[in-house]
């Protein structure tokens, strides 16, 4: 089962404050990265290598998904229908239409692939096919983040496509493997309709009276393919929706591929790289503790028999000694005691000291090498500008008044950790609009002092899983809008965002109103040191728009406040990284655990001191 869901009725630690492999190996390579990624959120530059390794590793998936007795070589990438999700976005148990494979005829056994080179043709195919629309896919998403870095241009498709068939050549291994040595009491039992809890993804549901693919006699190619399909995550699954999580929830990781076809478990990890740098310490780690994962999801009782990369680059499989039941029994006491220290309460600055490992050095494939690495770890890092062991240092504003040029009266800054976004207010629904289309309801609420507010509902579900507004809510209902972001609009009106920390509750009628909506304060000033620009650009029906923003750093905290590029004015290009600025008649917003600040036309950026 590579699938193992929090339980809600036990998991007070919830999604968001789970340790992960990538966090333990960012405090082990330096506690202060980890302190400045994981508690001031800041994001390293998004560079196209990162998302092409997605885009490969999704043109695999997809390929593996799909079965060559459905789908012709040359078909487009989306012959498969979408995967139907339940409300959690993973594939929907209680679907009772037809699923994506049962949508397609069953081709003629002409074009059936007969032998490993007809197969190998046809996967090979469909994963450039599948590429071409991944990394299309990924393009976007990469043009649309803030912190995009470097160009698209100087990806190299053909070193791509390599990546992607070397990964489909390893399964195919894997598919022969199958056909030699598949015992007959499995063979059997697929041909019965055999499906685990959380079946390899095949456009097919959860049970199947007998596999509508299963011929008679000896194992086929055909046959082969589909029941040595590894477990992967959905390509039409929503994001982390499908990870395995810890028992006692202080632990979460996500599988790349699970091979268990002949009664073994081996996990694989998908790298599109050659796997010569310092991450390939890191990843076999990773794996490690995905071992730990895997033994603890399965009661003790299951150990995985196998580790291995996948250097798609180096066209190379690496073997990872998986660690026993002693070692993994000490690395459960060393996480749980690492997620204490990180997670059960966040720690400061100074508990993160920078002290960098020596950077590893590997050879391609992951083989280890007793060259010294071209560069240290500080030299490589993307903080070295605020950080004391690069040319920055921890002396940072705490607030503190201004003088701005030309004017007498003094600004207060206000410390990133006193920024209050989020309130409790209690007032009765004046207005309720419900949605023919499902989508969230348009809610307004007043108080006895004729003050309104919109209550903007972005999210349905809360991050405990319960609805964000009540059922059988009616106009004139008493209700408190719980730690709702408290923002005025640009016409001055109130507005609280319900995002998935928020929710409304029904009240009592004899309640009392504890806080009038006309006491948060709305504007902020925001005095720090800028760590990063971000940007975004598109089209709407209006013309072109850009949104610009900053990573503002004081010593309580960080925020990214942006806007768009009209208000921020001409201060915005003259400022250089490091650089001390004050921000003044800041709004917030946010989703979740993060927080932003928001400029509006009377918001000003001043540049208090040069870097």
């Amino acid at each position: 089962m590579p699938v193992h869901l929090p339980n809600s009725e036990s998991d007070s630690i919830g999604n968001f404050n789970r340790l992960s492999a990538s966090q333990v190996n960012a405090w082990k390579a330096c506690p202060r990265l980890w302190f400045y990624e994981k508690v001031r959120r800041l994001v390293m530059p998004q560079i196209p290598i990162l998302f092409v390794g997605r885009a490969v590793e999704e043109a695999i998936c997809q390929t593996l998904k799909e079965s060559p007795c459905l789908v012709m070589a040359s078909a487009p990438s989306d012959v498969y229908a979408p995967t139907p999700l339940d409300d959690e976005g993973r594939p929907n148990r209680e679907h009772e239409g037809s699923w994506p494979a049962e949508q397609l005829l069953t081709l003629p056994e002409k074009h059936w692939p007969q032998n490993k080179d007809e197969l190998l043709v046809w996967a090979t195919t469909r994963v450039r096919t599948h590429l071409k629309a991944s990394l299309e896919n990924m393009k976007i998403e990469w043009s649309k983040h803030d912190r995009k870095a470097g160009r698209w241009e100087d990806v190299d498709v053909e070193r791509c496509q390599m990546m992607a068939t070397n990964g489909i050549l390893m399964h195919i291994n894997e598919v022969e493997n199958c056909l030699t040595s598949v015992s007959k009491k499995i063979l059997e039992e697929w041909r019965n309709g055999a499906r685990t809890q959380w079946p390899a993804p095949d456009g097919r549901g959860f049970q199947l009276d007998q596999h509508p693919l299963s011929q008679d006699g000896d194992v086929t190619w055909i046959e082969a393919w589909e029941i040595s399909r590894p477990w992967f995550v959905d390509p039409d699954a929503k994001p982390f929706s499908m990870n395995a999580v810890h028992p006692e929830h202080w632990f979460q990781g996500e599988y790349d591929l699970v091979y268990s076809w002949d009664g073994s478990i081996r996990i694989i990890d998908i790298k599109a790289s050659l796997g010569n740098n310092d991450r390939s310490g890191d990843y076999v780690k990773q794996l490690r503790m995905y071992a730990f994962l895997w033994w603890h999801t399965h009661e003790k009782q299951q150990e995985v028999d196998g580790l291995e990369i996948w250097y798609l680059a180096a066209n190379s499989q690496k073997m990872i000694e998986k660690p026993t039941i002693e070692e993994m029994d000490e690395m459960g006491s060393e996480l749980k005691e690492l997620w204490s220290q990180l997670r059960e309460v966040t720690p400061d600055i100074e508990q993160c000291p920078p002290k960098p490992a020596p950077m590893r050095s590997f050879e391609p494939g992951g083989v280890p090498s007793d060259k010294p690495a071209k560069q240290t770890r500080c030299e490589r890092c993307d903080w070295s500008i605020i950080c004391p062991n690069g040319t920055g240092h921890d002396e940072h504003p705490h607030g503190g008044t201004y003088q701005l040029p030309g004017s007498y009266a003094e600004i207060e800054g206000d410390p990133i950790d006193e920024l209050e976004d989020r309130h409790d207010i209690i007032g009765h629904v004046h207005t309720l609009i419900h949605s023919q289309s499902g989508r969230a309801p348009r809610i307004t609420i007043t108080q006895s002092n004729n003050a309104f507010a919109d209550v903007q509902v972005k999210a349905m579900i809360h991050s405990d899983g319960t609805p964000t507004v009540p059922e059988g809510l009616e106009k004139g209902d008493l209700v408190r809008v719980e730690k709702a972001i408290f923002q005025l609009n640009y016409k001055g009106a109130i507005v609280l965002k319900i995002d998935p920390f928020a929710r409304i509750v029904k009240l009592d009628s004899d309640e009392k109103v504890t806080m009038s909506l006309l006491k948060p304060r709305a504007r902020w000033n925001i005095m720090g040191t800028v760590v990063y620009r971000t940007e975004k650009r598109g089209e709407s029906a209006r013309g072109e728009w850009c949104r610009r923003g900053l990573m503002i750093l004081d010593n309580t905290g960080a925020i990214k406040v942006e806007g768009w590029q009209a208000d921020w004015g001409p201060q915005y290009d003259m400022l250089e990284l490091g650089d001390t600025v004050i921000i003044t008649n800041v709004g917030m917003n946010g989703w979740a655990a993060l927080t932003t600040g928001e400029i509006y036309r009377a918001s000003r950026l001043h540049i208090v001191a040069d870097n």
